[in-house]
């Protein structure tokens, strides 16, 4: 039993197995154990009459490597007597034992006491991950509810290490791919040490690669003394000491057998060496699976510059062709090479026996390979990279054709079109061609050395048979070795030649994999956590954290006509559980104060204060929907058969019943999906396979699944009106508690309007739109809206107007308001600029963060 750091704000107890200490300076005891009326549960009558909700302080929680994860809970509600709740960490990305370190606990709130914390220790390694995150939970709440939306939150771990080393920290910020080039083989070594000791399963498959490789190669050996002992032993009567070498003596023919039985049978355990080495040992898949989906999450977080750096097309042939050839040619050829450079051995070992002159070529090979690929590895860098901007362009060429078709057929520059593709055909042909011709110069080194040494050997060895100074057999063994030494060069000359190649897709997946991400999402959690627990430690009996405002405090943005330098900044509150007007004309900056609520755009100077419990959602005026997916699914957003269960159909037709998107078409298509989920998700096993199991099927590179065309979308059947209110209809079934809207009624008719406007007066009235749960409108969450509109447009239902113009932006309330007045709430402490301010903060602020 240990305890975790008390704050001004939590006292907690926790159960915590295999969790080191945090710092004793840190650390308190709680004083009072769980009273037992605390351990009373309440009858189901009892509890939905109890205001008191418990829920985690933000849906998010952010940390990094260097610190521990600080979670706090907080209670909502009249803080009568004492409640507790349970909680517990769980694995998403992030691993316990390997990012974080696992536990479970209990958290007790005293009268009157709103939040509680406690803290998950963060596991700081040095190797790279994307941004990870696990999950923590509430359960067994005593004497309160927990609010299913906040009764599970992510806990996302930023990751400061370099891929695939920190050693090349300094090259790799400098986002330089020729100096990558320059240190190839140093990057190529660093990724084979990261994929042995960080990627899952690997090292001791890796392991055992290695050593069944061994078998081949003892058999290799063997094959080569039999063939001398068939010829020199048992093929040769013209010596009376050859029958009594035979392994049954004065019988060469049950000998013969015996040796052709010693070729084959040892194959039968090769063979199940490989079988096992394919079903079992198979390591392909989980390296391609790590870096697919390290660099698909980092791509998702990256910032807008590190976005313009990598363009779609380039994203899809790192994640279809450059992984792919890298774990190929940069990790697993070097078992191909382990086992060659195992068969040259054995080869050594024969001929050095033999007659050690004949292994001049042993010296020769490896010295002409090691010149030559010192001298080729710029020219093979520099026309491979190329090349792939070739197909870079040609595969860019293809995708910003579905984007940009229509606008080609409507001013019918189809032929120009053409025109371009072509040009941009034949360009990559040269650039392939090229590179095609100095492959095909280099493949043909080892053979000729090879065809050279055999016709050497050849023409001065026959004299040495001749004179008896070695047996036949030792002669022909030795011109068939030759060549197999030539054909295992070879060999090993292209799995150099491939690791060589490997470094230019490795280095375009490094800077990938280290491009900046957005570090805003943790800057903006903390800020906007400061601010909730300084209000909340200063506001007065009664109020909680419903009471907190969403706050501008002398905000400017430097773009913004209306929020710019040159105009007074922008300081206000407005209370939750409001409807906020932005009215303004165009381009005067209505968008960006949408933006700078959501937490997307970061003010010039001062502040934009939003709790962190609040989920916000942000619609854009364009239309959006997710790809290949069916209506069901745009407008529930599920992307796996799991969330299916949290997901109430009903509610969905509802919604789309009060936005007028009841047709007939859409009702069945919705239906039918829903029945097609919950069918596959009723077949679908309990638990998933494992995707680094060790019989995890393997999936095959470069075969696509084929997909089912439909004669049209779905959404090509929605007029426009329709796709904008799919669009907030989905918002709506998200339920979040502030919703950030672009222009939801400027291009609509009046009857439209007054639907849509409905809609969202009953969003913020009913605390949530056509729910049907078991609590009260006291006990759900206030919802905010925040619309945009046009300068002369009044909305009577809202209860804010944030009026922008050339001179600023004005608070004023409308002349007529339809909207019931706002319930009376506890008086809010008036936050005055100075002391908002989170950083820098004066020292005798009284808010202390």
């Amino acid at each position: 039993m240990a305890t975790y750091r008390q704050g001004r704000d939590a006292q907690v107890q926790y159960s915590y197995s295999a969790l080191r200490p945090v710092m004793a300076s840190s650390v308190e005891t709680p004083t009072a154990p769980v009273s037992a009326r605390v351990q009373r549960r309440l009858t189901r009558e009892e509890t939905r009459q109890s205001r008191d909700m418990v829920q985690f302080i933000s849906k998010s929680f952010y940390t990094t490597e260097e610190e521990n994860a600080v979670i706090r809970v907080v209670r909502i509600g009249a803080l009568h007597g004492e409640c507790s709740v349970n909680w517990r960490s769980e694995d998403g990305s992030a691993h316990k034992g390997e990012k974080y370190q696992a536990g479970a606990g209990t958290l007790v709130f005293g009268p009157g006491e709103s939040v509680r914390s406690f803290e998950v220790q963060i596991i700081n390694d040095d190797f790279f991950d994307s941004n990870l995150e696990f999950q923590v939970v509430l359960s067994d709440a005593v004497n309160c509810i927990i609010d299913p939306a906040g009764a599970r939150s992510d806990v996302m771990i930023h990751d400061d290490d370099m891929f695939p080393s920190n050693e090349w920290e300094e090259v790799l910020k400098k986002e330089d791919e020729a100096k990558l080039y320059a240190i190839g083989w140093g990057v190529l070594w660093a990724f084979i040490v990261f994929c042995y000791r960080h990627v899952r399963e690997i090292w001791w498959k890796s392991n055992l690669v290695l050593l069944l490789s061994m078998l081949g190669n003892a058999y290799y050996l063997a094959t080569i003394f039999i063939r001398v002992y068939l010829v020199d032993t048992v093929l040769d009567t013209s010596h009376p000491e050859s029958s009594s070498r035979l392994l049954f003596p004065g019988d060469p023919y049950l000998t013969a057998a015996a040796l052709g039985a010693a070729w084959i049978l040892p194959n039968f355990i090769l063979l199940a060496a490989d079988y096992f080495q394919m079903a079992v040992l198979e390591m392909g898949f989980n390296i391609r699976y790590y870096l697919r989906v390290n660099l698909f999450r980092k791509y998702l977080h990256y910032t807008a510059q590190s976005r313009a750096k990598v363009p779609v097309q380039d994203l899809k042939i790192s994640m279809m062709d450059d992984i792919p050839e890298l774990v190929e040619e940069g990790y697993l050829i070097l078992f191909e090479l382990w086992a060659m450079l195992g068969k040259i051995a054995c080869i050594a070992y024969f001929m050095l026996r033999k007659h050690p002159e004949s292994g001049i070529p042993l010296l020769v090979y490896p010295l002409i390979m090691a010149i030559f690929l010192k001298c080729t590895y710029s020219k093979r860098l520099d026309l491979m990279a190329k090349e792939g901007e070739g197909q870079s362009n040609t595969t860019g060429a293809v995708m910003n054709l579905n984007t940009s078709r229509r606008v080609i057929q409507m001013y019918g520059t189809q032929s120009p079109a053409v025109r371009n593709f072509e040009d941009i055909l034949r360009q990559q042909r040269a650039l392939t061609m090229e590179l095609k011709r100095f492959q095909f110069w280099n493949s043909q080194l080892i053979p000729w050395i090879t065809l050279l040494a055999i016709g050497t050997y050849m023409g001065m060895s026959t004299r040495v048979v001749l004179t008896g100074a070695t047996s036949l057999g030792s002669f022909l063994a030795t011109v068939n070795v030759y060549k197999d030494l030539g054909d295992r060069f070879s060999t090993i000359l292209k799995g150099f030649t491939a690791l060589s190649k490997s470094i230019s897709p490795l280095c375009g997946i490094i800077l990938q994999l280290n491009y900046e991400t957005e570090k805003g999402s943790y800057d903006n959690f903390k800020m906007r956590e400061a601010f909730a627990l300084a209000w909340m430690r200063h506001m007065p009996e009664g109020a909680n954290m419903d009471d907190i405002p969403l706050a501008f405090t002398d905000a400017t943005v430097t773009h913004s006509p209306s929020m710019n330098t040159r105009n007074k900044a922008f300081h206000t509150e407005a209370r939750q559980g409001s409807i906020i007007q932005i009215a303004g004309p165009h381009d005067s900056g209505k968008m960006t104060l949408l933006q700078l609520v959501v937490g997307h755009l970061i003010p010039s100077s001062g502040q934009v204060l939003v709790s962190p419990h609040l989920e916000i959602l942000y619609v854009p005026h364009e239309p959006l929907f997710v790809q290949a997916s069916g209506i069901f699914c745009n407008l529930h957003m599920i992307s796996t058969l799991e969330e299916l269960k949290h997901v109430d159909s009903e509610r969905g037709l509802r919604i789309l019943h009060r936005l007028c998107l009841d047709k007939s078409w859409i009702k069945e298509m919705y239906e039918s999906e829903a029945e097609s989920l919950r069918a596959a998700a009723a077949e679908q096993p309990a638990e998933a396979p494992d995707p680094f199991g060790c019989f995890a099927p393997e999936e095959q590179e470069g075969e696509e699944e084929a997909i089912e065309d439909n004669d049209e979308d779905w959404t090509d059947r929605l007029s426009s009106s329709e796709q904008w209110r799919f669009q907030l209809a989905r918002a709506f079934v998200a339920n979040p508690h502030v919703l950030a809207i672009n222009r939801p009624v400027q291009e609509l008719d009046d009857d439209m309007r007054q639907t849509v406007l409905s809609c969202i007066q009953d969003f913020v009235q009913n605390r949530g739109l056509e729910l049907q749960d078991d609590f009260d409108i006291t006990q759900r969450r206030p919802r905010t809206v925040i619309f945009t509109t046009g300068t002369d447009v009044r909305i009577g239902i809202a209860n804010y107007v944030w009026r922008l113009g050339e001179t600023g932006i004005v608070v004023e309330k409308p002349q007529v308001t339809q909207t019931p007045a706002l319930p009376a709430l506890p008086a809010q402490p008036t936050f005055p600029p100075t002391q908002l301010r989170l950083s820098p903060l004066p020292k005798q602020s009284p808010f202390g963060f």
